[in-house]
This record gives structure tokens, sequence and C-alpha cells, in this order.
């Protein structure tokens, strides 16, 4: 027997009782004690049937009949769900009151100090750990891989290639960032020429090519032995040739060089921008590149390599991602607990992010809530309820009975009174 049931069963006992004792004093003639009796009886017999109407009346309507307002939670069902759809909108989601625990709990020094604890670090890291395991397992599967690969192809349709390089070259021309690549293109470029193993190629390059295009020069040069010291003179000036233009070019920011750069990276930005030949011809390019084989097989392989070695990683006590997690989780923690700007920041942060989720959550969480109880069926919310504060309803009905019954007695004991004078 539930303790709703055990409450139920007392307090009938009780209506029951006070019922007995009526009837006795009724026998008895009321007289004497059994005056005394009947008044408490009586009254505790009216109060136990009234309350029992009151506390019935709220679920059901008592015996079945359809007597006016009663059965009032299954008629107002709606009303209810309206009023704990305001009662939590207005109390629960308020962003005064997000905005207030924020500002009373600190969160950011709450959190430094549970980071910089190394026990709880510790925890938080094995937990994540084992989290982390259980969800790539679930990923672990042909189904994951069909879906990465349709995001990876679905995020390639709506890339825009020529936006995108268009805006990286306003961001790199708008501070002559470009003349910095150019600067460091040249440089690498002289350090390449000045090394001899280039200048070697060069020269075997030149030889072949002569030997090709002026067979009856080389011919004679070859007779007299000064076909490779004409080619490693030929590499050497025009390698050194090279090197001073790129110097040149470093040394001078007015270059004729670096004004056409210029120029050709403005044409390029405008047609980038403008051009519906060139942007169609990136767009193709891109689409054979997302159509390609090659490139599905990439995805899935890169995929495959970093989930085998999460995998692996994820499995070992001395986890290196999980290492990394606490080193970096340490240092936010220590920052957080003793840097009050951090605090103020992080905090900051918060409230922002605090009052727009309960701003988002205040507009649509009373539908749901009034949508969730309307769709309950009324026997269960009944029941639902009935269970959560039924006991303690029971106990109105015994204090019904009791205190009806000392009202009772009160009453019958100043009627006494009055019929002594």
């Amino acid at each position: 027997m539930s303790r709703l049931a055990q409450m139920k069963a007392i307090a009938l006992a009780f209506l029951l009782g006070a019922i007995a004792l009526l009837v006795l004093a009724q026998h008895f003639g009321r007289h004497g004690i059994w005056g005394w009796i009947g008044a408490f009886a009586e009254a505790a017999t009216v109060g136990a049937l009234a309350d029992w109407f009151a506390v019935v009346a709220l679920f059901r309507h008592p015996l079945g009949l359809p007597i006016p307002h009663t059965a009032i939670i299954p008629r107002n069902k709606a009303r209810i769900a309206d009023a704990l759809a305001r009662f939590v909108a207005d109390n629960f989601l308020a962003p005064e009151q997000i905005l207030k625990r924020v500002d009373e709990w600190n969160p950011a020094l709450r959190l430094g100090e549970f980071l910089s604890t190394p026990e709880r670090l510790e925890q938080l890291s094995r937990q994540l750990q084992a989290w982390a395991r259980q969800s790539l397992t679930a990923l672990d599967s042909p189904a994951f891989e069909r879906e990465l690969l349709a995001m990876a192809r679905s995020q390639l349709q709506h890339w825009n290639v020529a936006k995108t390089a268009s805006q990286l070259l306003h961001i790199l021309t708008r501070g002559g960032h470009h003349q910095k690549v150019l600067n460091a293109g040249l440089s690498q470029i002289a350090a390449w020429m000045g090394q001899p193993g280039v200048r070697d190629f060069i020269t075997e390059k030149l030889i072949v090519m002569a030997r090709r295009e002026f067979p009856k020069l080389t011919w004679l040069a070859d007779k007299l032995d000064y076909t490779e010291d004409l080619a490693v003179s030929l590499s050497t000036r025009l390698a050194n040739a090279i090197v001073d233009e790129l110097q040149e070019v470093l040394e001078t920011p007015d270059h004729p060089l670096r004004q056409r750069y210029g120029a050709e990276a403005m044409r390029l930005i405008d047609a980038l921008d403008d051009d519906p030949q060139l942007q169609e011809r990136i767009a193709a390019f891109k689409q054979k590149l997302i159509d390609s084989p090659e490139l599905q097989d990439y995805v899935r392989g890169l995929w495959r390599q970093l989930r085998d070695w999460l995998h692996a990683d994820l499995a070992r006590d001395d986890s290196t991602s999980m290492q990394q997690f606490r080193h970096y989780a340490e240092r936010l923690g220590k920052r957080l607990r003793d840097d009050p700007e951090w605090q103020r920041n992080a905090n900051e942060q918060l409230r922002i992010a605090g009052e727009h989720i309960a701003t988002q959550l205040r507009a649509i969480a009373p539908t749901y809530i009034r949508q969730t109880v309307d769709a309950w069926d009324t026997r269960f919310l009944v029941d639902e309820i009935e269970r959560s504060v039924g006991r303690d309803l029971q106990f109105i009905r015994l204090n019904g009975t009791l205190i009806g019954g000392l009202a009772g007695l009160l009453l019958y004991a100043l009627l006494q009174l009055s019929f002594l004078r």
C-alpha cells in the first residue's frame, strides 16, 4: 500500500470513528458526558465530510456526481498550463534573475578554483576521457562516414571560392601585406639561386640546350674543351643577374615590378568580384574537385586516421590529448582564480550569453510547457498531481475532523453556559 493510500485510509478511519461516536451518543440520549461526546462527534463528522468533499473536488467529481465547481484540476488543465508557463518564464527565465545569479555566484572564480584543484581536474579529465571514448565508439560506423562525407560535400557546395579569395586578397592588399608576401618570396628565390647545387643544375641545363640548339658551335667548343667552362660562366652570370635584380626589387619600394604586381593583384580582385566567366571557371573546378573520388577517399582516410589515433590515445591512461587538456585547463583555472581582470571579462561574457539564452528560452519555454501539459492525458495529470500532494491533502481531512470536533465542543460549552444563566 502506498503512503497516499495509507493516509486516505487513516482519514477515512477518522471519519468513520466520528460517525460511530455520533451514533453512540444518539443511542445513549446525549445526556451528561454523551452530550459532550455527541457535540464533538457531530461537528467532527461535518468537518471530515466537508474537507473530504473539498479534497476530492480538486481531482474529480465527488461520488461521480457532476456538481458545479468540482473536478477543478481536470476542468482547468489549460489554465494550469498557462499559469505554470508564466510562472516558469517570470521566475526562472527572467534575464534580470539570471544576471543577478551570475553576479552573486561569480562563476568565473568558481570555475577557476575547480580547474586549479588537481584532484577535481583529474576527475573531470577522466570523465571526459570516458565520455569521449563512448562518443567515438558511437561514431565508428559506415553510416557516420557517409554522413561526414555528405556534410563535407554540402559545405563545399555552399562555399563561394571566388568570394573567399577576393576577401583574402582585399585583406592582404589593404595593409600592404601582399608586398610583404612578395618580399618573402623574392628573398627565398634569391637564397635558392645562391646555392651551388642550383648553379650546377643551371649549368647542366645550359649545356643540354646548347647542344640541342647549336650543335655545330658546341662541337667546336667540345674540341677546345671550353663547353663546360662557358656554361659555368653563363650560369654564374645568369644567377648573379637574377639575384641582383631581386635585390633591387627588394630594396626599391616603387620598383616597376612591384607596381605591376600590385596592379595585377587589384585586377585579380576585380575579376573575382565582377567577372562571371572567371567565377564560373572557379565554380566548375570546385565542382570537379567535389565529385572526384580522390577527394572522397581523402576525406574518408583523414577521418579514419584521426579516429584510429583517438581510439588508441584515449585507451591509454597517459592519454596525450587528456594531458594537453589538463595542461591548458589548469593554466586557465589559475588565470581565472588569480586574475580579477580575467574574472570580470569571463563573467561579462557569461552575463551576455546568459541573457541571450534566457531571452530565447523565455520566448519558447511557455509555448513548450503549454503544449506539453495540454498533450498529457487528463487522468495522468490528475494522478501525478495527487501522487505528489495528495498525502499532504489527507492531513487537511484529519485536521478538519479534529478542528471540527473541537469547534463543536466549544459551541456546546457556550450553549451550556447560556442555559446556566
